[in-house]
């Protein structure tokens, strides 16, 4: 199967997340550990147009720490990572990387390590998995795309072959499994 072109990818991406609404700006982080959730609180309140933001705010949000995709909450992954997802593919992101945020915690090495009780237990695979279960068929297919070109552009990465193996082609072709 041909892989989509940037340009292509792009566009795709647009379409599979147009429908995806701003979870509000009490949604949008599950975390209260440290200082980095409520920077984050503050740096995206009322940010509701994905598309607005600028490359350079969504690498170094929140506060210069680039770590708002550890933050996010599953709604809110879910509604900015499109932004993140493009800026990557214009070469815009130094220290923000979507696609560790999409494959690290779903590879083998890493799913069942386990969460502390204080932060809601359970493994890091689970916890991903259900943040993913709110991206539709459309926005998986995407996500799956993108990590094929991520992969071509890095030509060697364990991560992303790994995460695309065991958790997003087999989420993104059920019944070939």
């Amino acid at each position: 199967m041909p892989r989509p072109d940037a340009a292509d990818l792009i566009v795709r991406i647009q379409q599979a997340f147009a429908d995806v609404r701003y979870p509000g700006d009490e949604h949008l982080t599950d975390s209260t550990y440290g200082e980095e959730p409520a920077a984050l609180q503050v740096d995206f309140q009322g940010k509701d147009d994905w598309q607005a933001l600028d490359d350079v705010f969504l690498d170094q949000a929140p506060d210069g720490w680039g770590s708002a995709l550890s933050f996010f909450s599953g709604a809110a992954l879910q509604f900015y990572l499109p932004a993140y997802l493009i800026a990557d593919i214009n070469g815009k992101l130094t220290h923000s990387d979507p696609a560790f945020r999409l494959c690290a915690f779903v590879t083998p090495q890493m799913q069942d390590k386990k969460i502390a009780k204080q932060f809601g237990g359970g493994t890091l695979g689970k916890h991903a998995q259900q943040e993913f279960e709110l991206f539709d068929a459309a926005q998986v297919a995407v996500i799956v795309d993108y990590l094929w070109w991520k992969l071509e552009q890095d030509d060697y990465n364990p991560t992303i072959e790994q995460a695309l193996e065991n958790y997003w082609l087999p989420r993104a072709n059920p019944d070939s499994q």
